[in-house]
């Protein structure tokens, strides 16, 4: 299998995880109960859930990100050594 393929078989994973929704119930036990049980808590609740999330996906982005760099600099390597060692280039030493 190619590393094509395998990059896009992954890409797709990860959209397709992120494509699916569901209620996150992670959360500290305590301090749903003291937002779900006050008044003015209620309303909270939802913010409190997005800015779990919010601060979640902060990592993710931040590895995704390096893990690209470090892609295109390992691939524009291979492609140098590639076209060193082509002898139809013509060389301007």
């Amino acid at each position: 299998m190619s590393t094509r393929r395998i990059a896009l078989a992954v890409l797709l994973t990860v959209i397709a995880f992120g494509l699916m929704q569901s209620v996150a119930h992670a959360q500290c036990a305590m301090c749903v109960t003291a937002l779900q049980n006050s008044p003015e808590g209620k309303g909270m609740a939802s913010h409190f859930n997005n800015g779990i999330l919010f601060l979640l996906a902060i990592p993710y982005a931040l590895f995704s990100a390096i893990g690209v760099v470090v892609y295109r600099a390992h691939r524009r390597k291979k492609l140098a050594a590639r076209e060193a060692d082509n002898p139809y280039i013509p060389r301007t030493d």
